[in-house]
């Protein structure tokens, strides 16, 4: 049955669509987030590697944390000067992921994301 739907078209893209909406909800709701549903859903979907769909979960989620950004701005919940010292870090931090993402086995970046987000769940636990 689940196979069945699966192979469905509509049902994909309605699937799709219903995740789409939950990753940008989350990522608008806690700062972050999005892009982990973004990658399993595009993963079991398109049935590529999780880094082939890296790019494309970033095309996504910029937009979606921009206009989450705005959102917090206009309410006064965003401190521009301390972000303002973290562009540049984080720029060269993202360059770095890139390479990389294409330096590494798709086994040790499985193992990495999966362990970033079992470190990351259980910290949010335990605070």
């Amino acid at each position: 049955m689940v196979k069945k739907l699966l192979s469905n078209k509509t049902f994909n893209l309605v699937l799709f669509c219903t995740l789409s909406f939950l990753a940008g909800g989350i990522n608008g709701f806690l700062g972050t987030g999005g892009g982990i549903i973004f990658i399993y859903t595009l993963s079991n979907l398109t049935k590529n590697e999780q880094k082939d769909n890296f790019p494309t979960t970033l095309c996504a989620t910029i937009p979606i944390s921009l206009i989450a950004l705005i959102s917090y701005a206009r309410n006064g919940n965003v401190d521009f000067d301390f972000s303002k010292g973290l562009i540049v870090p984080c720029a060269l931090g993202g360059l770095l992921g890139a390479i990389l993402v294409d330096k590494l086995k798709v086994k040790w970046l499985n193992t990495i994301f999966a362990l970033l987000v079992i470190y990351s769940g259980t910290c949010m636990i335990l605070r």
